[in-house]
């Protein structure tokens, strides 16, 4: 048996009658012998088999740390942003939530500080995205943990590319060339023009390529009437006249996905769901379906981004159990790269040096996927991510300006309607 010294005796002596004493004081019991416990609000992802995965990767991390873990999945397409609105409102509910786009500048007073978390990430993983950066630093603060990305990708027929001996583009100017001869074959562009998502992920990519913008950095001036606004209507004046189908004005988020099921468009622009549906369902047209890097413009090569991230409430109780989860769900790389592989190339990894993700050379379809020189942004970017910018998005502003650029209003004209919108919701 060990001897103790009169020295270590009075030492622990007095440790534990100040212990004993700070739990009358404040009548809480001390950690260790709580049972820790956190909650979690995410989406129904659209691609289920990462929910599974997260579900085993969490009943892992209860067993590694003692800390029980509850994970709760909700649509994002409404259910979502309610069930979060009525948490902030009455101050209670999860812990943790996931955060779409640019919600985390949406409820950033309500969000904790995360920059440690981040920190560490990044030295492991390199640089989060761009994408990742706009919608999650906010005011020169991390208010949410960049976890993984959906971009968007050109999706073409292989096929028939090959047969009219056509050249894969890699401009947006490339296309248009490309652009007439599919119209030629039967098999048009499929670019929607409409008010949808879908539409402005691609309006955004062309006016950005050609040099222009919405709105500034700064968030207040509208900088949409300009030359670049010009070019790119201009150029969504032919593909309309020359490579699509009316029908586009009139699309869904869904309708440029199923014209490539079904066999009819030739080329579009989504994420690589469309494949990869297509490839569940083992439709005829998943082995004629393949994808090709981001096209490009005078001023760079841009996408959409649907950037996801998690933040913790402020209100929660369990900030660092909380912390302890985003550190092992994405901290460890064998954890994080197995959920990544889950999800077949739907959601990839947000940092940089994860660009080159084993997923990716799972099918040879998905190489484009890397998309090196590709940058990724939100909707209304180089503006931040404010309420203002996101009504802007909401109230399909820029694809009302050019379905009445293409349906026969003066270019000029448009823009300056376009222009008076953007104004409007600024100044408001």
């Amino acid at each position: 048996m060990d001897r103790v010294t009169r020295r270590q005796f009075i030492g622990r002596a007095a440790a534990g009658t100040a212990g004993l004493a700070g739990i009358l004081a404040t009548g809480t019991p001390p950690a260790r012998g709580q049972q820790r416990e956190i909650s979690y609000l995410c989406w129904n992802n659209f691609a289920p088999a990462m929910d599974k995965k997260q579900n085993e990767i969490a009943q892992r991390f209860t067993k590694d740390t003692g800390i029980k873990m509850r994970i709760d999945y909700v649509s994002h397409m409404g259910p979502q942003q309610a069930k979060l609105a009525a948490e902030v409102q009455t101050q209670a509910g999860h812990d943790l939530v996931e955060l779409r786009m640019h919600f985390p500048w949406l409820y950033e007073p309500q969000l904790v500080e995360v920059g440690d978390v981040v920190a560490e990430l990044e030295k492991a993983h390199g640089k989060a995205l761009s994408s990742g950066y706009e919608a999650a630093h906010i005011k020169g603060v991390w208010r949410a943990v960049p976890m993984y990305h959906g971009l968007f990708v050109p999706t073409y027929r292989e096929d028939l590319f090959k047969k009219a001996g056509l050249k894969i583009p890699d401009t947006w100017e490339d296309l248009y060339t490309a652009g007439k001869e599919l119209k030629k074959m039967g098999n048009p562009v499929g670019i929607p023009i409409a008010q949808n998502y879908d539409s402005i992920s691609t309006a955004g990519p062309v006016l950005w390529s050609f040099g222009g913008m919405e709105v500034d950095k700064d968030g207040q001036t509208v900088r949409i009437n300009s030359p670049a606004t010009e070019q790119m209507i201009e150029w969504y004046k032919k593909m309309f006249r020359d490579c699509m189908e009316p029908e586009v004005l009139s699309w869904t988020d869904a309708s440029n996905n199923e014209s490539m099921q079904q066999g009819k468009a030739g080329w579009i622009h989504n994420p690589v769901s469309t494949y990869i549906v297509a490839k569940q369902r083992k439709l005829p047209t998943a082995d004629l379906i393949n994808h090709h890097r981001s096209l490009g413009g005078a001023h760079g090569r841009h996408e959409t981004d649907v950037p996801r991230a998690m933040g913790i409430w402020k209100f929660s109780k369990n900030v660092e159990p909380a912390k302890e989860w985003i550190r092992y769900l994405l901290g460890k790389p064998e954890v994080y790269n197995e959920w990544i592989m889950s999800a077949d190339a739907f959601n990839l990894p947000s940092y940089e040096k994860l660009q080159d993700h084993p997923v990716l050379r799972t099918d040879p379809k998905y190489a484009a996927l890397s998309a090196p020189g590709v940058q990724y942004h939100l909707y209304g970017w180089p503006a931040p991510g404010t309420d203002k910018v996101q009504r802007i998005t909401n109230e399909f502003i820029l694809p009302n300006m050019i379905a009445k650029a293409v349906t026969g209003t003066p270019t000029k004209e448009a823009i300056a309607w376009a222009e008076k919108e953007m104004k409007r919701i600024v100044s408001g």
